[in-house]
């Protein structure tokens, strides 16, 4: 018999055994599953929306604009992006004027050694597996053109530095270029110096290298009639060093490319960049949060936000899997963390199954609490506790040193209102709350 939770959420699950699939929490939603579990958030809708005008103008004047999607962890930004992919392949104007090719960088790259000659290449990479996925065929010349300059390079430092040649076999198109750019350091494992010793040496003639990937893009545009969009996406995982390396060290290069690009970038970034001339050259567009609570006592501005994160969670799982009150409570424990809500979820789901509970009980999420304190105290010490029950108090930061390590890590959390602000995750708050004995003896001595 259909029930009142079948009809509104059809695809959710009714067992545990399906739910633990419907929450797999490490990968962003795509095809089917868009639209089966996708849930518009007002605010993240109403800018994607802007986004997309701008892709509309840019494919029809044939601009070469440069994006910054920004935004926690963990907040649904490559959701967001694969969403974006598909309404532009759905839409008649701009599937005929815009030709997308979109990818994971971490899919190619070592994110712990990256700097813009690797996300140049992963770009030639990039393009050459999307067109192999389309069963196209690319003019060989220009990735001879690559691989040619990228050789002379390795001979030159090898011959000269090494005293031998490297051996990069006999190997043609693509896997020529792959094999020709692990030598330059691109994902490397171990034994990276030959790769940093040529990387420096690139870089020292950068407006060649740009030239010879802009002539790929150009042929691109050639080739499908239509302006190019790169969607580059797990950048905002980069490690601060890297990603201050790309964005602000390296960044001219990024915005040079001849074709348009959207890159994501971590939301601790603009604490780094603030307002200087490397973010002009982008258009930024942030992913915000979900609000599980205000910013002042007794305000309800974020109960249409719990709402949603309620409705992502039924899609998935059918309300029946849950007891009364766990999944709201589940809602404002994430801290609008959608990849945390959905972990929460899949985590009591096993455990329910292993232990033969007949729903998610209070007593289920509990276990999955200290699950996540355990996690979070790991990283954390009597400094930070007290650093964060100021932050919790004020709702605001009052050293930007502590933004980007804090923001990485989804201690503190950003959220939009008429401004930015900001909050500690709900289960930090908790480990605060235990430790409230210890941080007034350790403030009072430390000041």
């Amino acid at each position: 018999m259909s029930t009142p939770s079948t009809r509104l959420y059809p695809r959710a699950a009714r067992t545990f055994e399906e739910a633990y699939a419907n929450a797999d929490y490490r990968l962003p939603l795509q095809d089917e599953q868009l639209d089966a579990f996708y849930v518009a958030r007002f605010e993240s809708g109403a800018r994607l929306r802007l986004l997309k005008q701008e892709l509309v103008w840019g494919a029809e004047r044939g601009l070469t604009t440069k994006f910054l999607i920004s935004g926690h962890v963990g907040c649904g930004k490559s959701t967001e992006l694969n969403r974006l992919v598909r309404e532009i392949e759905r839409d008649e104007t701009l599937r005929h004027r815009l030709f997308v090719v979109s990818y994971s960088v971490n899919e190619i790259l070592d994110l712990q050694d990256v700097d813009y000659t690797d996300i140049v290449f992963s770009i030639v990479v990039g393009v050459y597996n999307h067109l192999e996925k389309l069963d196209l065929s690319f003019p060989r010349d220009r990735i001879d053109a690559v691989i040619e300059w990228i050789q002379k390079e390795i001979e030159r430092f090898t011959t000269t530095t090494l005293g031998a040649e490297i051996e990069v076999g006999s190997d043609v198109g693509v896997s020529k270029l792959l094999r020709f750019i692990n030598v330059l350091g691109v994902k490397v494992r171990g034994g990276g110096t030959i790769g940093r010793e040529v990387r420096y040496k690139v870089k020292k003639r950068a407006p060649e290298l740009r030239e010879l990937v802009n002539e790929v893009l150009r042929q691109l545009k050639a080739l499908s009639g239509m302006n190019v969009l790169l969607v580059i996406d797990d950048l905002d995982k980069l490690p601060k060093r890297e990603a201050l390396r790309v964005f602000r060290d390296d960044g001219p290069f990024l915005t040079l490319l001849d074709c348009m690009a959207i890159y994501t970038a971590p939301v601790s970034l603009m604490y780094e960049l603030g307002h200087s001339v490397v973010t002009e050259a982008y258009h930024f567009y942030p992913v915000p949060m979900f609000r599980v609570s205000s910013r002042q006592p007794g305000e309800n501005s974020h109960l249409h936000d719990i709402e949603k994160m309620k409705e992502i969670v039924y899609r998935r799982v059918s309300p029946e899997l849950f007891e009364d009150g766990v999944v709201d409570r589940l809602v404002r424990l994430s801290g609008g963390v959608v990849r945390h809500l959905i972990k929460m979820v899949q985590d009591a789901s096993l455990y329910c199954a292993t232990f033969g509970h007949p729903r998610i009980s209070h007593e289920v999420v509990e276990w999955g609490v200290n699950e996540f304190k355990r996690d979070f105290s790991r990283r954390l010490s009597l400094k930070d506790y007290a650093r964060l029950k100021r932050i919790h108090a004020i709702k605001a930061y009052e050293d930007g040193e502590e933004a980007w390590e804090y923001l990485q890590s989804l201690c503190v959390l950003e959220y939009v209102d008429a401004d930015y602000w900001y909050d500690v995750h709900p289960i930090v708050q908790l480990l605060i709350a235990e430790r409230e004995p210890f941080l007034n003896d350790f403030m009072d001595t430390n000041g």
